[in-house]
């Protein structure tokens, strides 16, 4: 039998204490200095008059940034001595922009800020100038909140997710008070978590609702996509044997047939059509049009922005022709004309914007109450969406 020294024993496990110790305080030295180093980037920063980003990569041979408000245009960064990477801008006017780093021929993300966003397959930093109408988009101090929630598709037969915000005035335990629902719709590229990451519906409703702007409302934001069972970051496949579609725009008869019969047995909502608007943006805004226009029995207010399929001769090349898309919108027009709000909105810079506002003359020519016509600066992008968004629930359920 081996004979052990028992004081041996003890220095040895004295040794390997210290041994380890050391060890742990030279790992948390390192990391230390690192979180030290990253401590010391702030990025960005904003001024009283200028916007400044910084990236730290002492080693990196080129950064350079790209912004929104500048059309993503690459701009070079200068490194300073300590290998920190930096470019300043003059501040640009209030809104919610988004912007991304390319550090040596590779797109990155901004780890000194924790606002990310994603736009389709695009993961984007998002920084947000404040005052005038962009104050809408700040967190508020009233929040309501946001839940993801699975429901089932009988049109399709799959189990899909949407998104509902519900006002910060809402008790689930109350089910005698019933709130008016909007049904937002994304683009196309979007999916359910579209309006409430980079439309900051969120923020919108809370904060217009806390300045009694706008009533409290449920949003329901769902996946408009018929073949996806959620937004494709979960990693679920998409479902293959789905029905045909007449297009992409008139392809969202699930909203009327399941998810509006499950938020009506889910959640204290009014049911009937004056509680209901439904709007979309882009792809969104086709198959509001459809939604609304043939249903006018189920809803009272719709919100067309952008929309390809008034704006751009997107069905088979020939221009919009509301009446053989929707057989009496214009010859009979005492069926549809039934709606409190029809508000259409695009962006100046939008090549959709003919289109949109032909259709909102032909409207008016026919006699359709109701009808809102406004254009913001900007294209087919967020920014104008946004605002689309904030004037549209100001003007419903009132």
């Amino acid at each position: 039998m081996q004979y052990i020294c028992p004081l041996a024993t003890v220095n040895m496990k004295r040794i390997l204490c210290l041994m380890l110790l050391l060890l742990g305080l030279a790992a948390g030295a390192q990391e230390m200095n690192s979180l030290q180093f990253r401590a010391r980037v702030v990025s960005p920063e904003l001024s009283q008059d200028a916007v400044t980003f910084r990236f730290a990569a002492p080693k990196a041979r080129q950064v350079s940034v790209s912004a929104s408000w500048m059309g993503y245009r690459s701009e070079p960064m200068k490194q300073g001595p300590d290998g920190i990477w930096t470019w300043t801008a003059p501040l640009p006017e209030p809104e919610l922009y988004t912007y991304t780093f390319n550090v040596d021929g590779v797109t990155v993300l901004d780890p000194a800020n924790v606002s990310v966003v994603r736009d389709g397959a695009r993961y984007m930093n998002a920084v947000l100038i404040p005052g005038g109408y962009a104050d809408a988009y700040a967190p508020s101090a009233a929040p309501g909140n946001l839940e993801q929630v699975w429901y089932h598709s009988a049109e399709n037969d799959m189990i899909r997710r949407l998104y509902v915000y519900t006002p910060a005035c809402y008790d689930r335990n109350d089910r005698k008070t019933k709130y008016p629902v909007l049904y937002l719709l994304h683009g196309g590229g979007g999916d359910e978590d579209a309006w409430a990451t980079l439309g900051r519906t969120c923020q919108i409703l809370d904060n217009l609702i806390a300045a009694g702007k706008a009533k409290p409302m449920f949003v329901v934001m769902p996946n408009g996509n018929p073949n996806q069972y959620a937004a494709q970051t979960l990693g679920i496949p998409v479902k293959t044997d789905i029905r045909q579609y007449a297009s992409g725009f008139d392809n969202y008869s699930s909203l009327t047939a399941d998810i509006v019969p499950f938020i009506e047995k889910t959640y204290p909502v009014i049911k009937n059509r004056k509680g209901r608007a439904v709007a979309g943006l882009s792809m969104g805004g086709g198959q509001s049009f459809f939604i609304a226009f043939r249903n006018v029995d189920l809803f009272s207010n719709v919100g067309i922005f952008s929309s390809g399929l008034i704006g751009s001769n997107a069905i088979g090349g020939a221009p919009f022709d509301g009446e053989a898309i929707i057989p009496g919108l214009y010859s009979q027009p005492a069926k549809f004309n039934r709606f409190d709000v029809i508000y259409l909105s695009c962006g100046e810079e939008d090549n959709r914007i003919d289109g949109m506002k032909d259709f909102k003359a032909k409207l008016d020519e026919k006699g359709y109450k109701g009808v809102v016509w406004e254009q913001y600066p900007g294209g087919h992008e967020w920014k104008v969406w946004r605002r689309n968004l904030a004037s549209f629930v100001q003007l419903l359920f009132r």
